[in-house]
């Protein structure tokens, strides 16, 4: 598994690639809220498209939505964003949805996302 994250202006890309496990997304959520930059930060993207499989359950899920927890009392304006046409996916984004303290949006390509949210 990899991931590669960017910042940008606004917010931070995370590219995943290969298979991703819940360590994995859960490594990439720590260093996104330890960086000095997440202060002024209003967006997240998780692009997956390049995930080759997702070994993410429920409960990892529900961890990283209760992780959240605290980063959103110092940052609550952040959206996160998911470009994913996995079903899987989907299914886990929605099932924490109402867990998570920040707005979670799923888009079905980049370019959507990037309308929403640009760099």
């Amino acid at each position: 598994m990899g991931y590669e994250l960017t910042w940008e202006r606004k917010g931070v890309y995370k590219r995943f690639t290969g298979v991703v496990k819940g360590r994995d997304y859960l490594r990439s959520q720590a260093e996104v809220f330890a960086d000095p930059r997440f202060d002024q930060l209003r967006y997240v993207i998780n692009d997956l498209l390049a995930v080759e499989a997702f070994d993410y359950s429920i409960e990892d899920a529900e961890y990283a939505a209760a992780y959240n927890r605290g980063p959103s009392y110092t940052r609550p304006a952040v959206d996160v964003a998911y470009v994913t046409t996995d079903t899987g996916i989907v299914t886990l984004i929605d099932r924490v949805r109402d867990l998570s303290s920040y707005p979670l949006h799923v888009f079905p390509t980049l370019g959507r996302a990037r309308e929403k949210f640009p760099p």
